[in-house]
């Protein structure tokens, strides 16, 4: 009763403009925004389709961040998305002509490991002691100047783990995300996915779907083309490699503070993780049509290319 009481506390403060109410958290984040319109111009044809145009912004993206911030001799965490994939390929192109040299992978997932070994990226399991020392991760969509950001949600059939993937760019020492224009937000919208205990999933669902009721809605994820899924997730719902369920709770209005709902699913017994990424320092590289704009929510400074 609590957890409930202290999040629908946290609700109220959005209908209210007084004092710090989180109205006016988001008015101030909205005039920090970066002028993502100023960056200077990226070439790309005006005459390519809107998904090579896109690939050619998320392609400036990965190549940004592997000039940038991988060195000879690191050992870098091999984020999964279209813009990892990418930055993948694009540093195996670097190793293979020597511009760097005894760079290690970690994979977070079995489509990056996929990746990196097609690119000739030498991998390394994750192990509890080892220093990662840069990685690089899609985020679907990210929450301005915090830069907390939502991960596992196009993704995360059965051969993916957000538990692992979570605990790679937990444990690295610098972590850049990338993302597009559109999934840098003021307020994040949609889904968070989060992983249950396969027993009692129900009772773990209700108990998500009263601590944000009138706020979300909870569905059990359903495994792609196979029957038809409904709010239980069918009779082929998603079971991670852990043996975990996975919600999707489908917010319907923008939420105004990733890290609290994440502090609030730590909280419920059952819950074995998430995709709500929090972590100081990160960087994010964001892909406009205009060109890059590089955020630290350390040092709040904003860079444009």
């Amino acid at each position: 009763m609590a957890i409930i009481h202290s999040f629908q506390s946290y609700l109220n403060l959005r209908s209210h403009t007084h004092g710090h109410s989180t109205h006016h958290r988001l008015t101030t984040i909205s005039r920090c925004k970066p002028k993502l319109n100023s960056i200077s111009l990226i070439a790309c044809s005006s005459s390519s389709s809107s998904s090579s145009h896109s690939n050619a912004l998320l392609f400036e993206a990965a190549k940004h961040t592997v000039d940038t911030y991988v060195e000879s001799g690191m050992v870098v965490g091999l984020g999964s998305g279209a813009a990892s994939s990418l930055a993948i390929h694009y540093l195996g192109q670097k190793l293979s002509v020597g511009q760097l040299k005894d760079v290690v992978g970690i994979p977070t997932s079995v489509g990056s490991a996929s990746d990196a070994a097609k690119a000739g990226v030498p991998l390394h399991q994750y192990q509890h002691s080892l220093q990662i020392d840069f990685t690089f991760n899609d985020a679907d969509i990210m929450e301005e100047v915090s830069l907390n950001a939502v991960i596992g949600r196009q993704r995360l059939e059965g051969d993916e783990s957000i538990i692992e993937e979570k605990k790679i760019l937990d444990v690295t020492k610098n972590l850049v995300l990338m993302v597009t224009e559109k999934q840098y937000k003021s307020g994040v919208e949609g889904s968070i996915p989060v992983l249950v205990n396969s027993v009692g999933w129900m009772e773990t669902a209700e108990e998500i779907d009263d601590l944000f009721v009138g706020d979300a809605e909870v569905w059990r994820r359903a495994c792609i083309g196979r029957g038809h899924a409904g709010p239980t997730g069918g009779e082929f719902p998603v079971v991670t490699r852990e043996g975990h369920n996975v919600l999707d709770v489908i917010f319907t209005s923008p939420i105004p503070n990733l890290a609290e709902v994440a502090k609030l699913l730590d909280n419920i017994d059952g819950v074995a993780g998430h995709g709500i990424i929090t972590k100081t320092p990160c960087r994010a590289v964001i892909a406009a049509q205009s060109g890059l704009c590089i955020i630290d929510n350390a040092t709040t400074t904003v860079n444009n290319y």
